[in-house]
């Protein structure tokens, strides 16, 4: 973070503004318009210079609104760009292409191409604003940039974007929690929502709506999700205000008094940085079914290409751990050795040492780790990740141990503060060839493109809310269809799946549910949450499903996608399909689907629902034909294997 100082307001800049205003030197024109549009055409973002030099905006999808007009602009506390701008310059249209690869997600090699174009505008002082706008198949974006040049820290007072939804829309959305011990860290149900309604108090006090939010637009039949992408230790994360009128949604910065425990704030909540300063994308995913957003990747298209030269030594994997099955102990040695000896039974790639190991000590148990071929992690708290000389000695503590990776739990924060920390982490942990996991922290931003040691990171309400919320179990098979298409679709997901096995509120969904999480869900690291003696009484097929289904998939298709109610992905690995799907509802669901774009594969297994629903599943075949016929129970999963 760089260091704040002070800026006196700029009295000349106000007077120079009621000049200009009394002057009547604003633009005459009724609007003036700039349209940036995707390579297919289908997706297009409209930029207005309105006639009292205010800025607006406009989103279709296939000719149609999906994005009313909204408004631009920010303000500084030494310029204000929110009223009285001028053109200064309007780049030509360009085109990129790039190609790269993800350790997560639905599609692990991305060729992707975008167009862009370059908005300069000045304010009554003549300082500049910048507004880029990108536009590529699966959507649109755009971000504000101060182009001059100055080593001053300037502090943004203010973001003026709005998002204005049809009042016909429909949304998915997470309420963002106020500051407490835990919060905020996107730990919370969806709700089926219209425009304007304000966020319920659900697990804490909500302040706002949570990034990323979906909405259908059935008059524009299409499906848009907001997010952000590119955050860096220049800005904070931001949310949407609790407040929505006409059916625009503003832009909000975190709460003065969110933190880390252990840390105090230095700064106020509003970023602050040098010029230039680059701030980052909103982003505007699109598509005419929810599949489509499930199988976006233009959050990771916008943002920075890997920091790393080298990421060979990189993996993706799956890992055995012993919290969600012994909360409260014992932390000792035998513990973590039988949870290792399981990841080396099941031919898993990793083992976590979650809070505790401290009682043991990391070495001896790292060496068993490593002497049965697995990779051990280690949990460790937020804030101490904070200063730079506390973070280097405790990842070469780690480091020493034995531990390869580290999960890093507690964030509980979106300043500005604790994205620099973040970023920081993931590129001291790089340099040590260490691998990061994020828990009780913000949602990614791209980050895991950018910093491809970033294999997965929580923000999400996961398999331990069956020790902490009484309405886990109700609402679980819901949110499961919901993940896939809001946070799911932003950034590897750590929600711990496989949770069978009783605990303080029981579940109520099938086991077969459960175990198909496991491939509905994606993460970079897969952190499977029952105890080994459950995996065990599984039929030989069910087991061999988690000792062969990889975290990084080679191919997926979204077959099934209605947030809420039902979903079924098909992933493959190597020369299998992986058909999973989850039943959201209540409600028995028929459920038929065309199997013949996979007719080469024609040894089929079927996971589904056993004689005890609860804790068992049964092995059926299925009849190598055209057509798979299968009826959901309520809160029902299946896995379909396929074999040639």
């Amino acid at each position: 973070m760089r260091p704040s100082l002070n800026r006196k307001a700029g009295l000349g800049s106000a007077l120079l503004l009621l000049m200009v205003l009394a002057s009547g030197r604003v633009p005459a024109r009724a609007s003036e318009v700039w349209t940036l549009a995707s390579p297919n055409g289908r997706c297009a973002i409209s930029v207005f210079l309105e006639s009292g030099g205010t800025l607006t905006y406009e989103v279709l999808h296939n000719g149609n609104k999906v994005i009313r007009k909204s408004p631009l602009g920010v303000r500084r506390t030494d310029e204000n760009f929110e009223r009285a701008l001028f053109l200064q310059s309007a780049g030509e249209n360009s085109t990129s292409r790039e190609r790269y690869e993800l350790f997560a997600g639905t599609t692990p090699r991305v060729d992707h191409v975008l167009r862009h174009r370059s908005l300069v505008f000045r304010n009554a002082d003549r300082a500049l604003l910048e507004i880029e706008l990108a536009a590529g198949n699966e959507g649109v974006a755009f971000r504000y940039r101060f182009p001059e040049e100055s080593t001053v820290v300037r502090v943004l007072e203010a973001e003026s974007t709005g998002f204005t939804l049809p009042l016909s829309a429909r949304g998915w959305l997470q309420p963002y929690h106020a500051a407490g011990p835990y919060t905020p860290a996107y730990e919370d149900f969806y709700f089926d929502v219209a425009p304007g309604e304000r966020p319920p108090n659900s697990r804490a006090k909500a302040v706002g709506w949570a990034f990323p939010a979906l909405f259908h637009i059935p008059g524009a039949a299409s499906w848009v999700l907001l997010t952000e992408s590119g955050t860096d230790a220049s800005f904070c994360a931001c949310h949407l205000d609790d407040g929505s009128s006409n059916g625009m949604y503003r832009v909000a910065f975190p709460l003065a008094n969110e933190t880390t425990k252990g840390w105090t704030n230095r700064f106020g909540p509003e970023p602050r940085w040098t010029l230039p300063w680059t701030m980052p994308w909103r982003v505007f995913v699109m598509g005419e079914s929810a599949a489509e957003i499930a199988m976006a990747t233009l959050v990771t298209d916008l943002a920075p290409p890997s920091r790393l030269s080298d990421v060979a030594w990189i993996k993706p994997g799956r890992a055995s751990w012993a919290w969600w099955s012994y909360p409260d102990g014992p932390t000792s040695a035998e513990l973590f050795d039988r949870f290792t000896d399981f990841a080396a039974r099941m031919g898993w790639e990793y083992t976590l040492f979650d809070a505790g190991w401290w009682k043991t000590g990391l070495k001896p148990i790292s060496a068993y780790a490593e002497s049965k071929g697995i990779v051990p992690l280690a949990w460790s708290f937020a804030a101490d990740f904070y200063d730079a000389r506390k973070r280097n000695r405790k990842l070469d503590e780690l480091l020493s141990g034995g531990v390869r990776g580290v999960k890093v739990d507690f964030w509980c924060s979106d300043r500005q503060e604790a994205i620099a920390a973040m970023q920081a982490l993931f590129e001291d942990a790089a340099h040590r060839r260490m691998l990061v996991v994020l828990h009780g922290c913000t949602v990614p931003r791209g980050w895991q493109r950018t910093w491809p040691n970033l294999l997965t990171v929580e923000a999400v309400l996961g398999t331990e809310s069956y020790f902490y919320e009484p309405r886990y179990p109700e609402k679980a098979a819901e949110l499961n269809t919901v993940l896939p298409f809001t946070r799911n679709a932003i950034g590897p997901m750590d929600t711990t799946p496989v949770a069978c096995s009783p605990k303080k509120y029981l579940h109520l969904t099938t086991a077969a549910h459960e175990l198909a999480t496991a491939i509905i869900l994606t993460s970079g690291l897969i952190h499977y949450a029952d105890k080994p003696e459950f995996f065990e009484s599984l039929p030989g097929e069910a087991q061999q499903i988690f000792r062969d289904a990889p975290a990084r998939w080679d191919e997926t298709r979204c077959l099934v996608g209605v947030p809420g109610r039902v979903v079924v992905f098909a992933r493959r690995a190597n020369n299998s399909w992986f058909i999973a799907g989850l039943n959201g509802t209540e409600a028995r669901l028929p459920l038929e689907l065309d199997l013949s774009p996979f007719k080469a594969f024609r040894k089929r297994v079927l996971i589904a629902e056993g004689p005890e629903p609860a804790m068992e599943v049964s092995v059926l075949a299925v009849p190598a034909n055209g057509r798979l016929k299968h009826d959901f129970p309520p809160r029902g999963g299946f896995i379909l294997r396929l074999d040639k």
